[in-house]
């Protein structure tokens, strides 16, 4: 219990947390402000995400999502599992569809099959493990509902507020900014929502980049949480209201691609890109960064360890999307190219390389 108190004295240091002259007491108990209550981000969140996950697997997917797309006309078919092996699921598991040479001989010698017949057994396991095309709708179709009500809800939150208009505000008077409910409410669903993605993450079809994206659900918790605690509220709640947009026009593209409508698929792409490149590589470094990298020590007029850890974050944050915006814009390329855009990639959706196993796994199997 000891060693408990003095790792929670050491891990809550105020030389680390707090610009220098100030102390935890003096914030959390000053009248003249409400200081962010450190436990709200790890108690309240929780509850908000298994609100979220009934609602979309108890209510929302069975009574509205899959209805609306059977209407519509997308197919909820999947693919005939092969039969049972307990060696080749430790294969699959391990590889899934593309283990090396070495291994799929070792398992034929093992099972007395032939390498073919290994291979077609892991496409076929592959294909069996797939979401269905009224599934991905179904998912599509939450993520849609729920990023169009946050984003209408932040602006309606951030619209009266100085800091969405002069980014300086962040930083004046810090850390005495007071936490008004509806930003208190707009971190909180914030922080649920991203916590039901990452419970559910770990049931759903895994993807080439299913860790690229379990790391980005993580890193945003640790950001808003962070934010929270150090009060970073302000500049927060800007950093979500930028994110949570491009991805309303994808997602609302791939519904369309599922429903057989190309043509409208085509143009909510075009959206998607512009709105992406505008927000996650165009306003998110000149707006967001140049403020907390350049602005935001002058005006606080102190450096301090955690603006260097908030700071660090929010630049791995950044190489995630400039990762995710090659992989975009090298489709694009490709789709142009070949004067075609079926297939196209979000970080918040199926990515091209499932497409193309599937395909390559059913021009092998013919």
């Amino acid at each position: 219990m000891m060693a408990l108190t003095h790792f929670s004295k050491w891990f809550w240091s105020e030389d680390v947390w707090l610009p220098p002259g100030y102390t935890w007491e003096s914030l959390t108990q000053d009248e003249q402000f409400t200081y962010p209550n450190f436990y709200d981000v790890w108690t309240y969140p929780f509850v908000i995400a298994a609100l979220f996950i009934a609602l979309r697997y108890l209510v929302l997917t069975p009574f509205v999502f899959s209805p609306i797309g059977l209407a519509l006309g997308v197919k909820d078919i999947r693919s005939r599992p092969p039969p049972p092996s307990v060696t080749m699921e430790a294969i699959f598991h391990q590889y899934r569809s593309r283990a090396p040479e070495e291994t799929v001989r070792k398992a034929a010698d093992t099972l007395g099959w032939t390498e073919r017949q290994v291979e077609r057994w892991l496409r076929q396991r592959a294909s069996s493990a797939r979401t269905t095309d009224l599934g991905k709708f179904s998912n599509m179709a939450w993520e849609t509902t729920y990023y169009t009500l946050y984003c209408v809800f932040g602006l309606v939150v951030l619209w009266d507020k100085p800091w969405l208009w002069d980014i300086r505000h962040c930083w004046y008077n810090f850390p005495k900014h007071d936490v008004d409910a509806d930003i208190w409410w707009y971190y909180m669903i914030a922080v649920g929502y991203y916590w039901c993605m990452t419970i559910t993450h770990t049931i759903q079809h895994q993807r080439k980049d299913s860790l690229q994206l379990f790391a980005h659900h993580v890193l945003t918790i640790l950001l808003i949480s962070c934010s929270w605690v150090c009060n970073f509220a302000r500049l927060g709640s800007l950093v979500l209201v930028l994110h949570e947009c491009a991805d309303i026009p994808m997602l609302l593209a791939k519904m369309f691609k599922l429903c057989g409508r190309k043509d409208i698929m085509d143009k909510l792409f075009v959206v998607f890109l512009l709105v992406w490149l505008t927000t996650r590589t165009g306003l998110f470094p000149i707006w967001i960064l140049r403020s907390t990298l350049f602005q935001a020590h002058v005006v606080i007029g102190a450096w301090y360890p955690v603006y260097y850890i908030f700071n660090g974050m929010l630049l791995l944050l950044l190489l995630i999307h400039i990762g995710w915006t090659y992989l975009i814009l090298r489709i694009v390329v490709r789709k142009v190219r070949y004067n075609e855009m079926e297939d196209v990639r979000s970080s918040t959706d199926y990515s091209l390389e499932d497409d193309e196993e599937d395909e390559e796994s059913q021009k092998k199997d013919l």
